[in-house]
């Protein structure tokens, strides 16, 4: 296969398999993301009604102000990752359809994911990465009627899509990611299923408002907390459809 010259010379074109395991580290980025994002919602910064925060002194206006870019942006990175897994995949899929252009098994996967692209929770995830790259402010907060007490943050509603205003933040994110993992790994040929681990470990600096529970054996000047996430397994009714396909 002939080299884009405009691509980098040391990097090497995976084949279709190699393609499909790859998109694991797109995997592994989302959910980095997912675990920053749910440390940092759990800041005074973002629990906090604006007015009451209008009254901090500076310094503590600064300290809560880095706690919410580092939030916002981390959430607004998964959604790009997760998006991107769909994109990752057509473009494994078509290297697959240059490789072998007579094999069907590609053409049924192409037609497949198509269908699959066209559903609700992936073009969810596409709204709202469009939407947290217009404006980064697509975290939502629900607040009691009476004593405006915080009780829990959400999304946002966009347009033609389901309302998420009743469903708790970090609830959704994991609906998107359980999604996300599942159909990748539906894609991905049988024989490589079992090599790619389900649960995510990462270090995440404590922010200088947090409000959760802290360990209590957590100590340093740099505290760290260690987020442990899981992807679980979910059907994706469409992946069906993907079957009559040859393997690979």
């Amino acid at each position: 296969m002939a080299r884009d010259e405009t691509r980098m010379p040391d990097v090497p074109t995976p084949d279709f398999v190699g393609a499909m395991c790859e998109i694991w580290f797109t995997v592994n980025y989302a959910a980095y993301h997912l675990a920053y994002t749910r440390v940092y919602l759990q800041t005074r910064a973002m629990q906090t009604h604006v007015d009451d925060l209008r009254l901090d002194e500076q310094a503590i206006k600064d300290q809560g102000q880095v706690d919410v870019i580092i939030c916002r942006s981390h959430l607004a990175s998964f959604f790009w990752e997760l998006h991107h897994v769909f994109e990752a995949m057509e473009i494994a899929i078509k290297r697959g359809q240059k490789e072998q252009p007579k094999l069907r098994y590609f053409y049924t996967q192409e037609h497949a994911l198509g269908k699959l692209r066209q559903t609700a929770i992936p073009k969810e995830i596409e709204a709202y990465r469009n939407e947290s790259h217009n404006i980064p402010a697509i975290i939502g907060q629900k607040w009691e009627e009476k004593g405006g007490k915080f009780m829990y943050h959400f999304l946002p509603s966009i347009k033609g899509h389901e309302q998420k205003d009743s469903v708790e933040l970090n609830k959704q994110l994991q609906v998107y990611f359980d999604y996300v993992v599942n159909l990748w790994l539906a894609f991905l040929p049988e024989n490589y299923k079992a090599t790619f681990p389900r649960n995510f470990s990462f270090p995440v600096t404590v922010p200088f408002s947090f409000v959760g529970e802290l360990p209590a054996d957590l100590q340093g000047d740099v505290r760290q907390l260690q987020v442990s996430l899981e992807a679980f397994d979910s059907s994706i009714p469409e992946v069906a459809e993907k079957q009559n396909g040859e393997e690979v």
